[in-house]
């Protein structure tokens, strides 16, 4: 081999190696922001999609509730699907589906449906019927799950922290975890959480015999959370909550169940109302 060609080949050698390492310092690049930072730019990037998934499992003294949720904010959609025992151990599944003027459901084991429903599925109900509707701000969407929440209850508290980076699924994620303390949250007046969300958390987690959570938090390199999980020891037992989101900016396609197929309560009212006289015509 030539002296210009070996120089050659070591030139280009050279020059594939300084890329190697500049794309291996650029895939390994450290996020230098504070916990809260990131833990409020994964607020705002969450706020900002129109829609996402989340998977969804807890366990508690009563057992243990698995869910599928979906939501879209343009249209005002949310959808639930759970999977959860009753009083003598045994699951049922439930449909909910919502457009913020109704909520319909539908239940494996709904006798009511079985007997009045005459080939129905679905039972509906008007929200906020007789009441004055809420104010947007203070609407907390069912299908969005528990992510808000934990997003700001976990940049609310005193002792939060970044874990490392570790794997869900198939993506690279920061891990951020801290420990709510109850007492300390109640008294909290920072802009994390509004305040009637604030106090409902308290209030349930209270009610579950806790007086401390713990909270963690995986958030992907694009500000996205990916994974959450809370978790508590109290009077009452444990509880342990985890779920993991996806899809986000995907148009679930959600639609209410076809006329159809639908009981309303006004109809469910009439329906009852006219067994019953038929049977108190029978008895006499």
């Amino acid at each position: 081999m030539t002296t210009l060609k070996k120089n050659a080949l070591v030139t280009a050698l050279g020059t594939a190696v300084l890329l190697s390492l500049t794309a291996c310092g650029a895939d390994e690049k450290k996020d230098t922001r504070d916990p809260r930072t990131v833990l409020t730019a994964a607020a705002k990037k969450t706020a900002d999609q129109n829609s996402y998934r989340t998977k969804r499992k807890r366990t508690d003294k009563d057992g243990t509730e698995r869910g599928e949720y979906a939501f879209t904010r343009r249209p005002d959609m949310d959808e639930r699907r759970t999977w959860r025992p009753d009083s003598k151990g045994k699951e049922y599944f439930e449909h909910a589906i919502s457009d913020n003027r109704n909520l319909y459901t539908k239940r494996s084991d709904d006798e009511t449906m079985s007997k009045y429903g005459g080939g129905r599925t679905w039972y509906s109900i008007e929200l906020n019927e007789g009441r004055t509707p809420p104010k947007p701000e203070d609407v907390q969407k069912r299908a969005e799950g528990d992510l808000p929440v934990l997003l700001g209850v976990l940049r609310a508290t005193k002792d939060v922290r970044r874990v490392g980076t570790e794997e869900v699924g198939d993506k690279k994620a920061a891990h951020f975890q801290g420990t709510v303390v109850l007492d300390d949250l109640a008294k909290y007046k920072g802009r994390a959480m509004r305040d009637w969300l604030r106090e409902s958390y308290v209030k349930d987690q209270r009610k579950a015999g806790l007086d401390r959570v713990e909270i963690d938090v995986w958030i992907g390199k694009d500000d996205l959370p990916l994974k959450a999980r809370e978790h508590g020891k109290g009077s009452k037992g444990e509880t342990l909550l985890t779920e993991e989101y996806r899809d986000f900016g995907v148009d679930p396609k959600l639609r209410v169940p076809a006329a159809k197929d639908v009981l309303t309560s006004e109809q469910l009212q009439r329906e009852v109302f006219e067994k019953s006289m038929k049977d108190f015509d029978k008895g006499h």
